[in-house]
């Protein structure tokens, strides 16, 4: 990929997560008349209407049931666990709250990314995490003297958020491994099948009550946005980065979501905005730079490395 290209896509990747910010405000909306497993099944069901006719019209690259381990570790970790915790997280704590602490599933891929993929982080990208992080402190407003995450107090939804953000993290980790042999669309869609399948099985009494009582016009709404542009749109973008990029670049753009999240939480929900968003923000922009600022230094090192080679 060019270098054009690389920025192109990194790009639309940060819009993505500009879009991801959205949804736990979505989420905060639908859960107030359904369960959290009943917003998770019906906003992979929406998601499902996209991805069944990608396994129907690519039935020839499914693996064999001996090979699909890895699409049920995708699923379980990027479809199911994690958002039955961040849903029951979010549940109890502030949507802001939920928004702000997905900046963590950055350096959670990080080092999945060293540690399991044996990628190498440059100094420029170390240093870029380090601003990132400088700056998530400043956009959240940590209370560390009061043993809780945030001076608002809400502790038990914030640690299963944070739980639900580390099985996210491996979410990214597994599906590496697996792009390499299996096309980022075909993937994505059978991460979400499996996904919705466990979903299914085990949220029926949540099922059977949501069909008993509908919830409100907004909660579908809320969900359909969530599986059709959340989930179907955004997840193939990221897996189509992520098979060209490496995973701790592409985890960065992560740091992109609060920034939208959290002034949407505050002006709709309510949601306190701190005195330091506006600092912590350029902080978090610069380290997001300087980490996907590496690669195009990479690239050029090497293709002037392969002239002066071509040149003797």
């Amino acid at each position: 990929m060019t270098n054009r290209g690389r920025a192109f896509w990194f790009f639309v990747l940060l819009l993505v997560n500009g879009m991801w910010g959205t949804t736990d405000f979505a989420a905060k909306i639908a859960l107030q008349s359904m369960t959290p497993a009943a917003v998770a099944w019906v906003r992979f069901s929406f998601a499902m209407l996209c991805f069944a006719p990608v396994l129907v019209v690519r039935r020839r690259e499914l693996p064999a049931v001996s090979d699909l381990a890895p699409f049920l570790a995708l699923g379980a970790c990027g479809f199911f666990l994690n958002f039955i915790l961040n849903y029951q997280g979010i549940k109890h704590t502030l949507a802001s709250h939920a928004t702000a602490l997905r900046i963590s599933e950055a350096l959670a891929i990080a080092l999945l990314s060293v540690v399991v993929l044996r990628e190498k982080l440059s100094k420029t990208a170390v240093a870029g995490m380090g601003l990132g992080v400088v700056g998530v402190a400043l956009v959240l407003d940590i209370d560390f003297g009061n043993l809780g995450l945030f001076r608002s107090g809400a502790r038990l939804g914030d640690l299963l958020v944070l739980l639900s953000i580390l099985v996210e993290a491996l979410y990214t980790v597994i599906g590496k491994t697996v792009l390499r042999r299996t096309r980022p669309l075909t993937a994505t869609a059978l991460a979400c099948a499996a996904g919705w399948l466990m979903l299914s099985a085990t949220s029926l009494g949540d099922i059977r009550a949501m069909v008993l009582h509908p919830p409100a016009a907004a909660a579908w709404a809320a969900c359909a946005w969530l599986g059709l542009a959340a989930t179907a749109v955004g997840y193939s973008i990221w897996f189509w980065v992520l098979r060209r990029e490496e995973s701790h670049r592409v985890g960065m753009t992560i740091m992109a979501q609060p920034l939208v999240g959290i002034p949407l939480a505050a002006a709709l929900l309510g949601d306190r905005l701190p005195w330091s968003f506006l600092a912590g923000a350029a902080l978090i922009g610069a380290g997001v730079y300087l980490v996907l600022r590496t690669s195009t230094e990479s690239e050029d090192g090497t293709a002037s490395e392969e002239r002066g080679a071509n040149s003797r």
